[in-house]
């Protein structure tokens, strides 16, 4: 999942986004007690993309799925190949970061 894939199979209908191309830069699982965690890192998402996912990696975690199976509906680039959709429970964005960049002042906008 991590590189610049088209993740059509990972995308509500209802998704808005120009293009369904994203570039997932991490993706971790990890077990807190009885709690999954999978933190997620992209520059951005489609609609239900994350749930999207987990929810097929769930099937995988139980057995319902082989691991390479991801890779597969990931290539197939269909969504109705997309595993269940995880609820939102328990889902929430923990940090939003811009790059830095250039900010006009007004000082900047009357010199020109």
């Amino acid at each position: 999942l991590v590189g610049r894939h088209d993740f059509t199979t990972f995308r509500d209908s209802n998704c808005q986004a120009e293009s369904p191309v994203k570039t997932f830069d991490a993706i971790s699982v990890s077990r807190l007690g009885e709690d999954i965690e999978v933190r997620c890192s992209a520059r951005s998402f489609l609609h239900r993309q994350v749930r999207s996912i987990v929810g097929s990696l769930v099937d995988v975690g139980r057995g319902r799925e082989e691991v390479g199976w991801i890779g597969e509906i990931l290539r197939a680039v269909d969504r109705t190949q997309c595993g269940p959709v995880a609820p939102p429970d328990g889902l929430y964005l923990s940090r939003v970061s811009y790059e830095p960049r250039a900010v006009a002042t007004a000082e900047d906008v009357a010199d020109e």
